[in-house]
């Protein structure tokens, strides 16, 4: 019903461009999707910039077409060049109809999630 991104060492854009990718390979899982995870906590550096955030959103675009309308997406980053990118890539990616947060910590953002996807679609993780 979900997905989590684990994000690990140095960064670039080719590594979302990626996945990505290989999400918009199997639509059949993007139709299950509710909640999607996008933990950044073990990145150790980031080399990526505003355009290429808005080229994320792009492929974005096209994933949330396949996907439910209302998924709830939720970044952790505990560091401010994460946090910051995922705050601006959430106020740009606003217009494909995502419910998106960002976090600093994975335990913030799996609260968020559970919460929202009792209130959103009726789902108790906790009893699943």
């Amino acid at each position: 019903m979900g997905v989590i991104y684990h994000c690990r060492g140095p960064m670039v854009i080719e590594d979302f461009f990626s996945a990505n990718a290989s999400f918009l390979a199997t639509p059949d899982e993007i139709r299950k999707w509710r909640y999607a995870l996008i933990d950044l906590t073990a990145v150790e550096s980031m080399d990526i910039d505003y355009t290429d955030v808005s080229r994320v959103v792009t492929q974005n675009a096209s994933i949330a077409t396949m996907a439910v309308p209302g998924v709830l997406l939720a970044v952790a980053s505990p560091r401010d060049h994460g946090f910051a990118l995922a705050r601006m890539w959430g106020a740009l990616v606003e217009r494909v109809g995502w419910e998106t947060m960002t976090f600093r910590s994975v335990g913030q953002a799996e609260a968020w999630i559970e919460k929202r996807l009792q209130e959103k679609f009726g789902i108790d993780l906790a009893n699943s």
